[in-house]
């Protein structure tokens, strides 16, 4: 137990001194002291509160926010006489703070952000201590925050989860963190317009700390939706029309227009393949929007083909052949092969699990 107690102690002292000291935030000083014990766990409580989302980046799978952490405890060693001091609080600051524990021997619960990406640039931040040696630390802070979790397989159906994750630097068996639900969630103007984020709840649980033991870990989990107002006037309309174009190309009885015609099509969806794609990172799967415009392609070019094909038959005399063909494209092969490729993408993509 001794041998645990010296490595975190010297653990915590070289993430102290190696630290930047400008841009993070909580607690940066160093621990003279470990009073927490498996017997007499610090009972620390975890709040999350995000004001602002500042951005979301699918392609790099993280985002960006304004957040509030609020971290409360009671130690008795901080405990002083309010009639000597004339009032029962004192406030300091982050650094301040942590040299008076020291001289009190007291814990000060560090934290870490697990999937923190940037640093943490501390807008405002303090340490209000009570009488009765009860501790409330504020910090507001801004961000960019990894999103593992992201799975675009629906897209742009899908619904993203998002993680704020704060995990102790010691073990569990000396700090134990608990969620402050009333102080936790989201704000009521993210400022982000693409994505509908709501769902927002608090887990606890552990996980693998900095000091390579169990530490306890609370997140704030929350989930986001995208505006499909977007998607259906600026990608499924455009589709929509270019799929009515190809069907009525077969009205045309020039099947050279009907060619120049299907091959500025293949043109057009090329560039709705580089627009879309250029939004998302480089996936070893297809998402719904993929297939659909994947099949889209492979029916315009074969539309060019089958032109080709009713071209020659016409030129060898064959023209009867060609417009009975022509004939059972416009009724059937066409109009149910888009059905067939919408409804299979529907099944496959969106109504599986």
């Amino acid at each position: 137990m001794t041998r645990c107690l010296v490595s975190v102690f010297f653990f915590m002292v070289a993430l102290a001194l190696s630290g930047p000291s400008g841009a993070q935030g909580l607690f940066q000083d160093g621990h003279s002291a470990l009073l927490g014990t498996p017997e007499n766990q610090v009972e620390v409580g975890v709040g999350i509160k995000i004001d602002q989302i500042t951005s979301v980046d699918q392609k790099a799978e993280n985002y960006g926010a304004v957040v509030v952490l609020r971290f409360e405890w009671s130690d008795p060693a901080l405990a002083f006489d309010p009639d000597e001091l004339g009032r029962d609080f004192r406030v300091f600051d982050p650094p301040a703070f942590v040299r008076h524990a020291a001289t009190r021997d007291a814990v000060v619960p560090a934290f870490v952000i697990h999937n923190q990406q940037s640093n943490r640039w501390v807008h405002e931040s303090a340490a209000a201590l009570r009488h009765d040696g009860h501790v409330t630390f504020v910090e507001k802070s801004s961000l960019t925050l990894q999103a593992p979790h992201f799975n675009f397989l629906r897209f742009p159906f899908d619904t993203q989860e998002f993680h704020f994750e704060v995990v102790s630097v010691f073990p569990s068996d000396f700090v134990h963190y608990y969620a402050l639900d009333q102080f936790s969630g989201l704000g009521d103007t993210l400022g982000e317009e693409e994505w509908i984020l709501g769902n927002a709840r608090m887990l606890a649980s552990t996980t693998t700390g900095l000091s390579g033991n169990e530490s306890d870990q609370v997140s704030l989990v929350f989930q986001g939706k995208r505006h499909l107002t977007y998607y259906v006037i600026r990608v499924f309309l455009p589709m929509l029309v270019l799929v009515l174009v190809g069907w009525a190309l077969f009205f045309l009885d020039e099947y050279r227009k009907r060619i120049d015609i299907a091959g500025a099509n293949l043109l057009v969806f090329v560039a709705f393949n580089w627009a879309i794609s250029a939004d998302l990172p480089k996936l070893g799967y297809l998402t719904f929007l993929d297939f659909i415009l994947q099949c889209m392609f492979l029916m315009t070019g074969a539309l060019v083909v089958f032109n080709v094909m009713l071209r020659r038959l016409k030129v060898s005399g064959r023209e009867d052949t060609a417009r009975k063909l022509d004939n059972y494209a416009i009724k059937w092969i066409y109009p149910l092969g888009y059905a067939a490729i919408v409804g299979y993408a529907v099944w496959a993509f969106l109504m599986q699990p």
